[in-house]
């Protein structure tokens, strides 16, 4: 799950920014997610994971990071 969501997100343009990232990296802080980003992302997890994100999930600590997304789609699926 976690090189899927890395896999998505991996963007050609920033290779160096991608480079050596940890799971835990904040990817908001980095510049990695912007809005645009993060429409695309969550429409990719619903699709990918058939799970529904409500509005009221789209706050920043559960889409920071590669292990949050991961720990996120773990618990909607539980």
């Amino acid at each position: 799950m976690h090189k899927e969501i890395l896999d998505f997100l991996y963007d050609e343009s920033m290779k160096e920014d991608f480079d050596g990232l940890d799971y835990d990296d904040s990817m908001l802080e980095l510049g990695l997610i912007d809005s645009l980003k993060m429409v695309e992302l969550v429409n990719f997890i619903q699709e990918k994971y058939g799970i529904e994100i409500d509005d009221d999930e789209l706050m920043p600590e559960n889409f920071d990071s590669i292990n949050a997304i991961v720990d996120f789609i773990k618990s909607k699926k539980g």
